[in-house]
């Protein structure tokens, strides 16, 4: 009786196994579904929805395959996109978790503030986040850009161009 159960259970594994698309098949449907969205004269959220999954079978299926982080990327990208903050951020969280020496690691750490301040609306959190990112990545290309949203988080859009407008004076005098 173990014998057969055996037997089935490697047969059914199989038999799943060959159903299910290869590598090269499931790029060339997000390639597809890809150039679908370009075209697309309307945004259609369920085409987001179907690509983001998309991206992320892959990346699951093939998890040691050197597309899937950058699926991944995508896949978070077009979450925040369509305003879906938590999926976003937990998939750059993956991506960190996932894929340490992914090029592009610095640039979630950034994506998850980002996420969390303009997505989600969480002040606190994104704060946390710039600051986290800002630590473990000080010379990259961004850390302007955090420093700048951390010194701006939670403010008015009347704040912040009172902020510029007294930059700006207080530039104009020391040029004087």
């Amino acid at each position: 009786m173990k014998n057969i159960l055996s037997l089935l259970t490697i047969t059914f594994s199989l038999f799943l196994f060959s159903c299910s698309p290869s590598r090269n098949e499931m790029l060339d449907k997000i390639s597809s579904m890809e150039s679908k969205m370009k075209t697309s004269p309307k945004v259609d959220t369920v085409a987001v929805t179907q690509l983001i999954s998309a991206y992320q079978n892959f990346a699951s299926k093939y998890a040691s395959d050197s597309s899937a982080p950058e699926n991944l990327y995508k896949a978070a990208g077009l979450a925040v996109g369509f305003n879906r903050g938590v999926q976003a951020i937990d998939l750059y969280e993956k991506l960190i978790v996932s894929y340490p020496q992914y090029k592009k690691i610095p640039e979630c750490y950034f994506m998850q503030a980002f996420a969390y301040e303009n997505v989600i609306g969480n002040i606190v959190k994104a704060n946390e986040c710039y600051n986290r990112f800002l630590a473990k990545f000080p010379n990259h290309e961004l850390a302007d850009d955090a420093q700048a949203a951390i010194k701006f988080l939670g403010k008015t859009p009347e704040e912040m161009v009172h902020e510029f407008e007294k930059m700006n004076a207080d530039s104009l005098q020391v040029r004087k």
